[in-house]
């Protein structure tokens, strides 16, 4: 078998690639001077890591660290989402675009063959298993997450990382430490984890989650459970209400978890993303957006949908195994296959540790006792372990249906239901247009502010934000500007921040009483900073500029600028509805 999947290798790879142009139309025909994204400062801020990771390594710089951002302090990158496997490509190609599209489209490609690979170990049909790896490489999760989030559709490592991982060990019953089948399998695991790690670290902990799922299996022996005979479901039950028990007690004894106020909601899994074409109906729309059910309505991290078709068949093939209809599958009757239903669990649990439905809490999942650990609990959004599902539910239900269609339908009928299958789950797939951006995007404002001398910029309106917190606001764009103006700022957006970033602005003279006008415009003007400040802010800063947002425009703020800086001779100038304000001419 495996001969014949090198021989099919080219096939998946050209249809795989060539779903991401189908669907990301027309971006092939501007690969190179533009890429899919939507306003917001996620997209701007992956486009700013691949041109920062570019611009660092050129410079000689260490491109782990910024001063670009939280000018003149900076900021380590270490635990930033960098994708600075982007920023490999952007070296070697020389265009930040063109680098985004190319990895994009080969973490589309590769998952999807990947998974094709993965799926033909015990699902004999190809297009089933060709099936199988469109539902991991194309997921409703992954395809909304393209335009926002490029970092965690990198996911081309996670297959072949299994299917090394699986050549790499013998695991045995009751035994914690593995066999050792091959060395280069190994190495290989080691190596896909590396390359996993310079991708995003969620996608790097779901090959840990799956390795220490896979061999708990072993570990405990829990193929061993007799689920026919009631102490094994009253086991279960125990489980249940004790971990329900202690995670209420940790809240109340006043520990804080990190993540499962962010856990999904049941209801989720029934409702398509909004950039589904065909299946978002107004009733998804109002559903989404109802905060009596979503923690953040509208959410991107509410996702859970992997469509009806798909969960449908697994629970009819789930009954008809539980009721003796169907005989066990390939992946069932595999010492390696038979852990990955479980593993599946695992990863449904960890979406959901706190059980919810229609916003309710109802049960507290052993699962939730992760958001307590140190280290563990920076994986805050159970919900995008949706992506390890995509992989692994198509595996087990496709194995499972080859099973049950043994003996019932010849390999017309056979053939007929596939092609009827792969049409529904394409037609719950099939994505809406993507926007794009490029250069020609960006305001003209920013082309004026790069021919300024000066070192920084200082856009109002000003804000620090990362995934945990924000002070004041930070422009959509404003990391995709720099790009273009080439000043440093003193606010930025990364994944982590320092608590002495956030208290930079507090302690600013002149930025300080900006943010305060800013937020709270019927305020009392604040005090000025004097001469010396400002001059001290001057000299550390070194501004070209100053650029007021069409939204603060002929705002106190804008009343407040104007009357600080015209006593040293800046020049207002309208630019694009933006306002520009610039020193006098050395």
């Amino acid at each position: 078998m495996e001969v014949k999947n090198r021989l099919l290798w080219p096939w998946p790879l050209l249809i795989y690639g060539g779903l991401f142009i189908v669907f990301t139309w027309p971006l092939a025909a501007h690969f190179s001077t533009s890429f899919v994204a939507v306003p917001g400062p996620d997209t701007s801020q992956f486009f700013w890591n691949a041109w920062h990771f570019r611009e660092a390594v050129l410079s000689g710089h260490n491109p782990f660290f910024t001063d670009w951002l939280f000018y003149p302090k900076g900021s380590s990158l270490v635990m930033h989402a960098y994708t600075p496997l982007i920023g490999v490509l952007s070296v070697l190609l020389g265009n930040e675009m063109l680098a985004i599209n190319t990895a994009l489209l080969l973490s589309y490609t590769l998952s999807g063959t990947g998974a094709y690979l993965l799926a033909r170990r015990w699902v004999k049909s190809s297009l089933l298993a060709l099936l199988a790896g469109f539902v991991f490489a194309y997921s409703p999760y992954k395809l909304q997450r393209l335009p926002e989030h490029f970092n965690l559709v990198l996911t081309a490592t996670v297959p072949f990382y299994i299917l090394l991982f699986l050549r790499a060990f013998t695991f045995r019953e009751g035994q914690f430490l593995p066999l050792m089948r091959s060395r280069r399998a190994v190495a290989g695991c080691v190596v896909l984890g590396f390359v996993t790690l310079l991708s995003d670290y969620y996608v790097l902990f779901g090959l840990i989650y799956f390795s220490l799922a896979y061999a708990a299996w072993f570990w405990f022996r829990l193929g061993r459970i007799q689920w026919r005979r009631w102490p094994a479901w009253a086991w279960l039950v125990g489980i249940l209400v004790v971990s329900h028990v202690l995670i209420r007690l940790l809240h109340l004894a006043g520990l804080k978890d990190n993540g499962i106020w962010w856990g999904g909601d049941l209801v989720a899994y029934l409702l398509p993303p909004p950039t589904s074409r065909l299946v978002y109906w107004d009733w998804a729309a109002r559903l989404a957006h109802n905060p009596k059910v979503f923690n953040l309505p509208g959410s991107i991290e509410n996702t859970l949908f992997i469509g009806y078709a798909l969960p449908l068949l697994a629970l009819v093939l789930g009954i008809m195994r539980l009721t003796g209809r169907r005989p066990a599958s390939a992946r069932a009757l595999d010492a390696q296959g038979r852990p990955l239903a479980w593993v599946l669990v695992i990863f449904l649990l960890l979406t959901v540790p706190s059980l919810r439905v229609l916003g309710h809490e109802r049960l507290n999942l052993p699962t939730a006792l992760l958001h307590f650990v140190p280290f563990f609990n920076n994986i805050r959004c159970p919900t995008r372990w949706i992506m390890m599902v995509g992989l692994l539910l198509p595996i087990v239900s496709f194995s499972a249906l080859e099973a049950a269609w043994q003996g019932r339908l010849r390999p017309a009928g056979q053939a007929a239901l596939t092609g009827l299958l792969a049409a529904i789950i394409l037609a719950e797939f099939w994505p809406r247009p993507y926007p794009r951006q490029s250069t020609a995007s960006i305001p003209a404002v920013y082309a004026e502010v790069a021919n300024l001398p000066g070192t920084t910029l200082i856009p109002i309106p000003l804000g620090i934000l990362d995934g945990n917190r924000q002070v004041g606001h930070l422009e959509a764009g404003e990391m995709f500007y720099q790009t273009l103006h080439r000043k440093k700022l003193p606010v930025g957006y990364l994944s982590r921040v320092s608590p002495a970033l956030f208290a930079l602005l507090d302690h600013d003279a002149v930025l300080h009483p900006l943010l305060r006008l800013q937020t709270n415009p019927d305020t009392v003007q604040p005090a000025p900073p004097t001469a010396r400040q400002l001059q001290a802010f001057f000299h550390q800063y070194d501004p070209a500029a100053f650029v007021i947002s069409p939204a603060y425009r002929d705002q106190p703020i804008h009343a407040y600028l104007r009357q600080l800086l015209q006593p040293y001779g800046y020049r207002e100038q309208l630019v694009g509805g933006y306002v520009l304000l610039a020193p006098p001419a050395q």
